[in-house]
């Protein structure tokens, strides 16, 4: 009798755990914070919401609109993205938990609209370095770091595809700038020494000047506070992200499996 009731709860946990690997797997999949997220903003609703628990405040400048017709992830699922007209901006103060100090990653999903000059996706910049740079250059996707070392960067090869979705992160650990398209590292630069930064807000889709305004869809923004491997980059869609379960965590995997 106990064994058969041990084996309804392994069954039990095997569902459970093939159900995550459904909802996260082979289509594409949402992240979740974990204890290295330190901001993620999923533009799924009516207001910019940083879902980390670092809740980090956005203030929009200009229009605020939601793109539901166009979503980088499945097609049957009810995602939206937010809408950069080339006038809209989205602030996030002088957050200084956004300044990491030995290694980052930014990444986003992107709909670029047009790529001439320069379009900004996230940054900590000014008209001077701050410490953080993720933008595209007349189509070419660059990551800029400021250390005490200096500022050097990780650029691509080729040009981003216009009106299409493409993943696009860049990682720093204290040693090395990389560049990712689509999951496959595109550039890579050696680099050393701690970021520095600060005293310039933090920019999704311009920088601290408003320039080089962002014209197109961003989607699922995350930055964190380690170089993340390209496995667990958006693109690779063949497993589940791992995700340390916590009472952060827990409600958004559970609202998932509802769904």
């Amino acid at each position: 009798m106990r064994s058969t009731k041990w084996m309804y709860v392994l069954s039990c946990v095997w569902l459970l755990f093939s159900t995550i690997a459904a909802s996260f797997g082979a289509e594409g999949f949402d992240y979740l914070p974990d204890e290295d997220t330190l901001g993620l903003w999923h533009f799924d609703g009516a207001e910019v919401t940083d879902v980390s628990e670092n809740g980090v405040k956005a203030d929009v400048e200009g229009k605020a609109a939601w793109d539901a017709n166009q979503d980088w992830n499945q097609e049957d699922k009810a995602g939206k993205s937010f809408r950069f007209d080339g006038n809209t901006v989205i602030s996030l103060g002088e957050a200084e938990v956004l300044i990491p100090k030995t290694a980052i990653t930014i990444e986003a999903w992107l709909y670029p609209e047009d790529l001439s000059g320069w379009r900004l996706i996230f940054t900590n910049w000014d008209g001077a370095p701050g410490a953080y740079h993720l933008g595209v250059e007349n189509g070419i996707a660059k990551f800029h770091i400021n250390t005490e070392e200096g500022v050097a960067f990780a650029g691509a090869a080729k040009p981003l595809e216009l009106e299409a979705w493409q993943h696009v992160a860049g990682t720093y650990d204290s040693n090395e700038i990389k560049l990712y398209i689509n999951g496959k590292e595109v550039g890579a630069t050696n680099h050393g020494g701690k970021l520095v930064g600060g005293g310039y807000d933090v920019i999704i889709g311009s920088k601290n000047t408003r320039q080089f305004k962002w014209k197109g869809l961003i989607d699922e923004v995350r930055i964190s506070g380690i170089a993340r491997e390209a496995d667990v980059l958006s693109p690779n869609l063949d497993a589940p992200q791992a995700v340390e379960f916590t009472a952060l965590t827990l409600p958004l995997l559970w609202g998932s499996l509802k769904k």
